[in-house]
């Protein structure tokens, strides 16, 4: 049995994303990206083969879940990315903010 090696390079990614199924729709995290593919986190188990659309900074992108195991799945995408649709997915990523009432300069000391 010969295998198939990825050659794409993946890119770690920590992306709020929407997943689009054939019935149903979910918030996902996407764990990591290339132009082929992406491994999500998923609350919802999805079917091998199945139709779906990932939806992540803005670009939709369309394609089938290669494998799903708990909590966890990898999706094939219909047509290569071009670098342009991963630069905005990859450049649309959680955006952290602050707690409310933090402060930067706590805990420093002063000079006087």
């Amino acid at each position: 049995m010969i295998l198939q090696k990825r050659v794409p390079k993946r890119a770690a990614a920590f992306l709020k994303g929407v997943l689009e199924g054939e019935t149903s729709s979910q918030d996902v995290l996407v764990r990591d990206i290339s132009v082929d593919g992406a491994l999500l986190d998923v609350t919802n188990a999805l079917r091998v083969f199945e139709t779906i659309t990932l939806v992540c900074g803005g670009s939709r992108i369309n394609g089938i879940v290669a494998w799903s195991e708990k909590g966890r799945l990898g999706i094939e995408f219909s047509e290569l990315l071009t670098n342009e649709a991963l630069l905005a997915c990859l450049a649309g990523g959680i955006k952290v903010s602050a707690p409310k009432g933090y402060r930067a300069d706590f805990g420093r000391e002063t000079g006087g």
